[in-house]
């Protein structure tokens, strides 16, 4: 279904640049700063400084390459189950399968992008959207979105190794954050696992994993934040219910706005 929203009626009276551009669906707020850095976005027709400005949704006229663009009326969401080897992108120099594919040639079109990543290799619930604010605040780590994983290992890890996964354990970019992690089944070949993580590091938890001396063999990811996969066919995608959408704006303070 389409969530319609009246997004102008909603905004505040001044927004800053990027956040007005990811609300128009142009792009999440890292990539419009780098097009307001580029010079590639004016305001009532003058160039914008690398940091951008604040802009008066409805009154001032925002163009992009020449072209205006304003708030759309109405946004799209999706929940899709992720088969591995798709990957999380909207565009691929390989070709290689996308998870925007799974949704209908029509909602495609509009300007859905994955919220986040999922690797290549991994499987389960991704969102598609076009709402740019919703997609940066799900993804900002200040907001601690939820993200629940059933991960198969191939060796069993023993209780030092599982206190050091929830603790937090050293990568390249840091010390991770304290995860919350449950044994759902172990044997001597292998455990299931069950990780909740809060931040969102590239391949985190095969990292995690390798750096602890074992190896994923299946990693689906089944929670964000309040969204559950629930019983959505792996390759299948659905369209979040209104509910469904007003959970997971609470879930990043958008309630009300």
């Amino acid at each position: 279904m389409t969530i319609v929203s009246d997004v102008l009626s909603t905004m505040p009276e001044a927004v800053r640049l990027n956040r007005y551009l990811a609300m128009c669906g142009v792009a999440a707020r890292r990539k419009a700063d780098e097009l307001i850095a580029a010079g590639r976005v004016t305001v009532n027709g003058d160039p914008t400084p690398p940091g951008g400005i604040m802009v008066r949704p409805g009154q001032d006229r925002v163009e992009v390459d020449g072209a205006a663009v304003t708030p759309a009326s109405t946004h799209v969401y999706f929940a899709v189950n992720k088969p591995a080897g798709y990957l999380s992108a909207v565009s691929d120099k390989s070709r290689r399968p996308l998870v925007t594919q799974l949704v209908h040639r029509q909602a495609r079109a509009g300007g859905l992008h994955p919220v986040g990543r999922l690797d290549l290799r991994s499987r389960g619930l991704v969102i598609l959207t076009d709402d740019g604010e919703l997609s940066f605040r799900l993804q900002h780590p200040r907001h601690h979105v939820e993200k629940e994983y059933l991960v198969r290992v191939r060796r069993a890890l023993d209780d030092d190794k599982l206190d050091r996964l929830r603790s937090g354990v050293d990568l390249d970019e840091g010390r991770t954050a304290p995860a919350d992690v449950d044994v759902l089944e172990s044997e001597p070949d292998g455990s299931l696992l069950r990780v909740v993580l809060r931040q969102g590091w590239k391949r985190q938890l095969r990292r995690s994993f390798s750096l602890l001396g074992t190896v994923v063999v299946d990693l689906s990811r089944v929670r964000i934040g309040p969204l559950r996969l629930g019983e959505l066919p792996e390759g299948q995608s659905r369209p979040l219910s209104e509910a469904e959408v007003r959970e997971l704006q609470a879930a990043v303070g958008l309630a009300g706005e």
